[in-house]
């Protein structure tokens, strides 16, 4: 999310509730359809696909919150040279499932509320 307004609106995670994203979806959607996605700090490249993935994130950490017995994490498997990067990716799909399964095979007790940049825990 390029907008600092819009960051600090999805990173609040410890204000950040199911109602709060839903309210956000819904301005998405609304700001979408009325043509005015920039002027209300959105980002114009793949906005669909950023707002998503955005709030895929924070519900991720909401319900880690809510279930802390269960590892709930995120992974991005990294820029994988597949029909959505255009083949443009420059990691083989052979390796875009590596984060994946790791987070899968985690034993209990694993991390959760976390985001893994392929198979590394970074910060949210």
């Amino acid at each position: 999310m390029p907008n600092e307004e819009r960051r600090k609106e999805l990173g609040g995670i410890e204000n950040l509730t199911e109602d709060k994203i839903d309210e956000i979806l819904h301005n998405f959607l609304y700001y979408l359809k009325q043509d005015s996605l920039e002027v209300n700090g959105l980002q114009m490249m793949l906005p669909t696909y950023s707002v998503s993935k955005v709030s895929l994130n924070a519900h991720t950490q909401i319900l880690a919150r809510r279930y802390p017995k269960i590892c709930i994490n995120c992974v991005h498997p990294g820029f994988v040279n597949t029909d959505i990067t255009w083949h443009t990716g420059t990691m083989p799909v052979e390796e875009g499932p590596e984060g994946p399964v790791m987070l899968a095979l985690f034993p209990n007790g694993g991390p959760t509320g976390c985001y893994f940049d392929s198979t590394v825990l970074t910060k949210f």
